[in-house]
């Protein structure tokens, strides 16, 4: 099993197509921010550090992850303070800086023009 997966890692080739362009849709199209993993749909809202369902009362310090995640497959590899703050709907630039900081992600950059490389390991 561990050398299939090797071999399929091996020879994978990142998709040279936007997932949007091929679906004729754009950023306004997508449900922004972090969803409720328990009722499938539902916008979480961040309070002192967690994120909180309103209709299940589901709490998760890390529901951010799966957004980025859809947000790299989507959107692209990098992402600002700003756009993690459109994406999320945070209005804190604080708080995303601290999102960013504890993903311990590269960036490059200084102050506004700070951008953070996403990745993610399968």
């Amino acid at each position: 099993m561990k050398k299939a997966v090797r071999v399929i890692n091996k020879h994978h080739i990142d998709a040279d197509f936007s997932i949007l362009e091929q679906y004729n849709l754009t950023e306004k199209d997508l449900i922004k921010g972090a969803i409720c993993e328990n009722c499938k749909g539902n916008q979480l809202f961040r309070r002192h550090g967690t994120w909180i369902c309103h209709q299940c009362q589901l709490s998760s310090k890390k529901a951010h992850i799966q957004a980025l995640r859809d947000y790299f497959y989507l959107l692209g590899s990098t992402i600002t303070n700003q756009q993690l703050r459109d994406f999320l709907n945070i209005s804190s630039s604080s708080s995303a800086t601290r999102i960013l900081q504890s993903m311990n992600l590269t960036s490059g950059g200084a102050n506004k023009g700070r951008v953070y490389s996403l990745y993610f390991d399968e």
